[in-house]
């Protein structure tokens, strides 16, 4: 198991100076300002491109009784957080409009011009459809305006030529001081200078849509504007009463859990991702009013309670929880047809195609992150597709992690051999390849790959530590909820020498261990083998690489530590003073 200390080794660090100290480490420049962010770190709205022009449109349109306004909302948490975002000003200043909006029945991104009626007088896309300019043209020489509210790279030159006052593209990637903010957040800045020029009061409930979306985009909250945007929004969760419902549901033994971003990344999420990825068209629906107006009444759908009217937002937790057990299953099945098929072969990734269309495709992403959490090795699944222009192509997910010698997989992929596109983060993104050109792809990637050993990973720690000599008060600390996000990366740490003396097993299966260290536990999801040797009598000393948390399940405030990795070393046995520690 190998490791590197960032910086330095934080266990002897004062605590009163050990989080700003971390913060500066991973290039905060202010922490107390970065902990803290006051308004004055939210850029103005208008300083994001064509924004004037944008509210404008939207404004001349309203004051057209009879208009159609058609919102397209985009197939992840991030679009259904803006649409639902601009759906609830649209609903706030119509006057008669007729405003409709549109949810793609699978994973399709931004405008697709069969879904848009002829008589629309106004499409918004918000997420989505900066570089899609042939879409655009077709909609702007049918007389209908639009407006784009997106932060994706940008393949367009922008000449509309007469219908360039028809169109506004509103994206944090043209001259904004805040590249990394997403399309939720591109959507409150909307809201905002619309509200601000034509007198509009907005819930603060917006800033937890805004949230939601960010940190489900996984942007980098390194920037203030997005870490006051995204503490507004878990500051005022408890007013939205969905997103609030599926926190109190995943902290069930909580009276009154306090949101927090871990929260936003690991409840809401997973559960609205498990609709948009899962859900019939009727249950998107419902997710989305939940998102825009949860405390509507609607006839329940559970089994038994059909004549009963229930708050929308407790439909929508209730269908959530039963995609999310849907979605278990589909992975796990997935699974088993992958290695049913595979072909042994020594390389070092796994590539497959769903050529008979067995895999539940839309968890692809879910699907190549548990094989590459059982192999270690990157992972692709693809299957067939052609496009709008009749090229044959494979398109999927990448999934991989870092390792010594490999620090970003997707800058190595994109310049493989018949790649056609690569976008997304440096280990979790999407591809697509040309067909003919698949076998020269396999072969060099390969070639590379294959140099490098992903069974020896490097973790890059901030604390190492023999287990008896750990500060709790600092491990609290890095265990803080609100604090480790996308680009301030939580803290690792190394503890060693952790006797197995006083463990219990834990899973339906039996697959996971506790072991009681005193004032802390460590916490080891998955490890069959290791489970099975302690029920054996055998014992052994282990060192363990981790993340600190705080128990909300069952020892409610007790500290921690989940292990990603361990490697096992000669027992020693505990003494009286480690049973007293």
């Amino acid at each position: 198991m190998k490791y590197q200390l960032r910086t330095k080794n934080y266990n002897t660090e004062a605590p009163e100076l050990l989080l700003n100290n971390l913060l500066l480490d991973r290039g905060i420049e202010q922490p107390a300002e970065w902990l803290h962010p006051t308004d004055k770190y939210e850029y103005s709205p208008f300083q994001l491109s064509n924004m004037k022009k944008a509210i404008e449109l939207l404004h001349d349109t309203i004051k057209i009784k009879d208009s159609n306004i058609a919102l397209i909302v985009d197939s992840d948490l991030d679009g259904y957080s803006s649409g639902a975002i601009i759906y609830s000003l649209l609903s706030q200043i119509e006057i008669g409009q007729n405003i409709m909006y549109f949810l793609h029945p699978g994973k399709e991104h931004g405008i697709e011009l069969q879904d848009i009626p002829e008589d629309i007088d106004l499409v918004i896309v918000p997420d989505a459809g900066s570089s899609q300019k042939a879409e655009h043209l077709k909609l702007l020489e049918n007389g209908i305006k639009i407006i784009i509210l997106d932060h994706h790279e940008i393949e367009n030159d922008m000449d509309y030529g007469k219908y360039q006052n028809n169109i506004a593209i509103v994206s944090s990637q043209i001259d904004y001081p805040n590249p990394a903010l997403s399309g939720a957040g591109v959507a409150l800045k909307f809201i905002q200078a619309y509200s601000q020029t034509y007198g509009i009061q907005l819930p603060k409930s917006m800033y937890s849509l805004a949230a939601c979306g960010i940190v489900a985009d996984v942007m980098n909250l390194a920037y203030l504007e997005n870490k006051r945007i995204v503490d507004q929004g878990v500051e005022y969760m408890t007013e939205h009463a969905f997103l609030m419902g599926l926190i109190k549901q995943a902290h069930y033994n909580v009276e009154n859990p306090v949101p927090s971003i871990k929260d936003i990344g690991w409840v809401i999420g997973p559960n609205i991702n498990s609709i948009i990825r899962l859900g019939t068209q009727n249950q998107k629906h419902i997710i989305f009013q939940a998102l825009t107006n949860p405390n509507t009444l609607v006839f329940s759908s559970k089994k038994g309670h059909e004549d009963e009217q229930v708050p929308i937002y407790d439909e929508a937790i209730r269908l959530c929880d039963n995609a999310k057990k849907r979605q278990t299953t589909a992975i796990n099945k997935s699974i088993k047809i992958i290695q049913s098929n595979l072909i042994p072969d020594d390389h070092n990734s796994i590539i497959y195609i769903d050529e008979d269309q067995e895999l539940t495709f839309e968890l692809s992403g879910l699907i190549a992150n548990k094989l590459l959490s059982d192999t270690n090795k990157p992972v692709i699944l693809l299957k067939h597709y052609i496009d709008n222009k009749g090229t044959d192509q494979y398109r999927g997910s990448v999934r991989g992690k870092p390792v010594e010698g490999l620090t970003n997989l997707k800058d190595i992929v994109k310049d493989v051999t018949g790649v056609a596109m690569a976008e997304g983060h440096a280990f979790a993104f999407g591809i697509n390849i040309e067909k003919d050109a698949f076998p020269t792809f396999r072969t060099h990637l390969n070639s590379i790959l294959d140099k490098i050993n992903f069974n020896t990973n490097l973790y890059i720690v901030d604390l190492v530590t023999d287990y008896r000599q750990l500060n709790p008060e600092i491990g609290r600390i890095m265990a803080a909820d609100n604090i480790w996000c996308h680009g301030v990366d939580k803290p690792q740490a190394i503890l060693q020498n952790v006797p197995t003396d006083k463990y219990e097993i834990m899973g339906a299966n039996g697959q996971h261990v506790k072991i009681d260290c005193g004032q802390y536990d460590i916490v080891m999801f998955n490890v069959p083998t290791l489970a099975a040797a302690l029920e054996r009598g055998e014992k052994y000393n282990l060192n363990v690489v981790g993340e600190f948390d705080i128990d909300k399940s069952y020892h409610v405030g007790r500290l921690q530590f989940i292990t990603k990795d361990y490697e096992e070393k000669e027992h020693t046995q505990m003494t009286i003073w480690d049973y007293a520690f």
